[in-house]
């Protein structure tokens, strides 16, 4: 089967390394060029890349994918379907028609529930207790095209923006797989998405991981999860940002206002909310380490009454 694999970041790295296992070994893979990244800001190719190059499968970054020398490049390859997963881009619809089968996508949630670029963290962040992934095939729409296989996976109270990648991608490549051994078979069924229960996924920015603390501590637990990594749940003690990396909620009446520090014990800093207790049991001061809370109270003189920002 002639494959073209379009993607750029761990997610769609792990469900490569699989696809290869398995004998699904692409023709050419399609990645991002090379961004600044790190300290130094030097350009530094994406992960797909470099496992492409460890390979030998033949690559090309393109800058853009809306010319006559991409799409004669892709066309030149024959490929039976492309295989697009977290790439980075939209891909043309004068690309799409190139594969003789069909554009595949693999999409870590239910759709056409979090169609968009951030589905895991969105999932994430209204407290849902499920989510997925879908293989579907790729249409014009963000994410609209008809389903193949989908698989529902667990979320667990425990999980984050990253456990949570990490739970998805093995079983995106699972269920990709079986997608392919099935069309091998002619055994395919496409069904369409229901577009009544559809929602939008955007992708994050800086200002969604700032914490409202008027907000209650079971949403800002949430937030905390959902944007651990990039861009991190945070607030501010004494002007100084304080990424929060791990909390638990403590249902219980309060007087103070929110963002008052209720109390400081060994176990973590207590944070009154909108609604209920916030504990923060590890944290990320501006300019320095990650540390668990205690550490962070005896470095700072942190005590009750103060108050983030």
């Amino acid at each position: 089967m002639n494959i073209i694999y379009f993607g750029s970041s761990k997610f769609s790295l792990i469900i490569l390394e699989n696809l290869c296992l398995s004998g699904f070994i692409p023709k050419l893979v399609v990645s991002q060029p090379d961004r600044p990244k790190g300290r130094g800001l030097k350009p530094q190719p994406t992960e797909i890349s470099l496992f492409a190059k460890k390979t030998n499968i033949p690559i090309i970054t393109p800058q853009s994918l809306k010319t006559s020398e991409i799409k004669e490049a892709l066309s030149g390859k024959s490929p039976d379907l492309f295989i697009i997963v977290d790439y980075g881009k939209i891909l043309p619809s004068s690309l799409l028609s190139i594969p003789r089968i069909a554009a595949l996508g693999v999409h870590p949630s239910l759709l056409p529930l979090y169609r968009g670029p951030a589905p895991i963290n969105w999932a994430l962040l209204k407290g849902d207790k499920e989510t997925g992934v879908t293989i579907f095939k790729v249409a014009e729409g963000l994410d609209t095209g008809d389903i193949i296989l989908q698989k529902k996976i667990a979320i667990s109270d425990n999980d984050n923006a990253y456990t949570l990648h990490e739970k998805l991608s093995p079983e995106g490549a699972k269920l990709l797989i079986e997608s392919l051994n099935m069309l091998k078979k002619g055994n395919w069924t496409p069904t369409a998405q229901n577009e009544a229960f559809s929602s939008f996924a955007p992708k994050l920015q800086k200002e969604d991981g700032r914490i409202k603390w008027q907000d209650n501590a079971a949403d800002i637990r949430n937030k905390i999860r959902a944007m651990s990594g990039w861009p991190s749940a945070y607030t501010f003690y004494k002007g100084k940002i304080i990424k929060i990396i791990e909390a638990d909620i403590i249902l219980v009446t309060t007087e103070a206002g929110p963002s008052t520090i209720e109390t400081v014990k060994k176990d973590g800093i207590y944070v009154s909310t909108g609604n209920g207790i916030l504990k923060i049991k590890r944290l990320k001061p501006e300019g320095k380490g990650e540390m668990d809370a205690y550490s962070f109270v005896l470095g700072h003189g942190v005590k009750a009454g103060d108050k983030f920002e």
